[in-house]
């Protein structure tokens, strides 16, 4: 199962699907959904919503993991050939000089490089350039050969990023882990899964633009009305030399799935917590699945997965709760994850599924 998880990983992170553009990703799960599941739909919002009935009676169960990645848009075309482009998503200015990138034409991708002041040039205090000051060099000479050659006002634009093991066959490098990891857990929880292991209804939703905002996820839980949702995510490592693990961040690769107890922001009214019934309900998982889940409470730093927010503004309340993986480096070209996490995390959920009924979603 750790070699499929990773060959979809392997597929799914070298797609250009930038918020708002996730169509690579949507002909990526669709028809492997279609082969393995009940019912298999997509919204108008690119939602990849596919269902599976089980064997008996029991609660509606949702699962989400989103599908879009953090990038850039094409903002406008210059007379001589350049792109300028503004951020999509969490993306830090310092990403930006000298980075290779994709540029989603409308018949294929086109190779690209953000350039930058050359070095011979370039100020001794000179600070990291800003969307603003910086361009994307496609080897154009015109505006007419920009459009030519299918590049458009709001073309995508993703990092490029080779995928990577790093000393091991088991850490892997590459861009969007955040979340094609889940992704592909979840497609292979889909195709592994046997109606006669579930009890009730599992609804697994590969979604759209939670890098940019909850619009994706808000028509979701009004549509498919679950009793409880579980959001697979991937969340930041603290086990680097400049954080101070213990104070700051809790989390280290190799120690398996993460289970986020509160999560939120300061400024914003922001923040989430973990549904008690559904913490109860992992403990029962990780109790049957042999498996020890790191646990975080990171409620006064800018961390939140805007799905699991969603639920819990939602129409009635939905019950919610996310389980992380984690990885290093976030929201770069170079995110660094340990396969051993993600099948961990894949068994996890498989015996969270077969537990579904153990727990009523009750406060009383």
């Amino acid at each position: 199962m750790k070699s499929r998880i990773k060959e979809d990983l392997k597929n799914l992170s070298q797609l250009i699907t930038v918020s708002g553009g996730e169509e690579e990703a949507i002909r990526y799960v669709y028809p492997r959904l279609k082969e393995c599941c009940d019912h298999v739909e997509i919204t108008g919002v690119g939602n990849v919503i596919a269902t599976k009935k089980g064997s008996s009676k029991g609660p509606r169960m949702l699962i989400t993991a989103h599908m879009d990645e953090i990038g850039f848009t094409v903002k406008n075309i210059t007379a001589n050939g350049f792109l300028l482009f503004e951020k999509v998503g969490g993306v830090a200015d310092g990403l930006l000089p000298a980075r290779r990138v994709w540029i989603q034409a409308k018949e294929e991708k086109i190779p690209g490089v953000i350039g930058m002041r050359a070095a011979h040039l370039m100020p001794s205090n000179d600070n990291a350039p800003s969307c603003s000051t910086s361009y994307i060099d496609i080897g154009a000479c015109s505006r007419e050969e920009v459009l030519e050659r299918g590049v458009f006002i709001g073309s995508k634009v993703a990092f490029q990023s080779d995928f990577t093991e790093l000393g091991s066959p088991d850490l892997v490098c590459t861009k969007s882990i955040d979340d094609k990891l889940c992704c592909s857990i979840l497609l292979n929880i889909m195709e592994s899964l046997g109606s006669d292991e579930l009890k009730g209804e599992l609804i697994a939703v590969f979604s759209t633009l939670e890098e940019t905002t909850v619009a994706g996820m808000v028509p979701i839980y009004n549509y498919v009305d679950p009793d409880y949702a579980i959001v697979l995510d991937t969340v930041p490592c603290g086990d680097v030399p400049d954080i101070d693990t213990e104070n700051e961040l809790p989390v280290s690769l190799g120690r398996g799935p993460v289970m986020i107890v509160s999560q939120g922001i300061e400024i914003g009214g922001r923040y989430n917590n973990i549904n008690p019934k559904i913490r109860e309900l992992l403990y029962l998982a990780c109790e049957k699945a042999n498996i020890t889940m790191q646990e975080l409470a990171i409620s006064d730093r800018f961390y939140i997965t805007e799905e699991s927010l969603a639920f819990q503004c939602g129409e009635k309340g939905i019950p919610a709760a996310t389980v992380a993986v984690p990885r290093r480096y976030s929201h770069t070209p170079v995110e660094v994850a340990n396969m051993n996490d993600a099948l961990k995390t894949y068994e996890l959920i498989m015996e969270l599924i077969k537990v579904n009924d153990a727990v009523k979603m009750t406060f009383i």
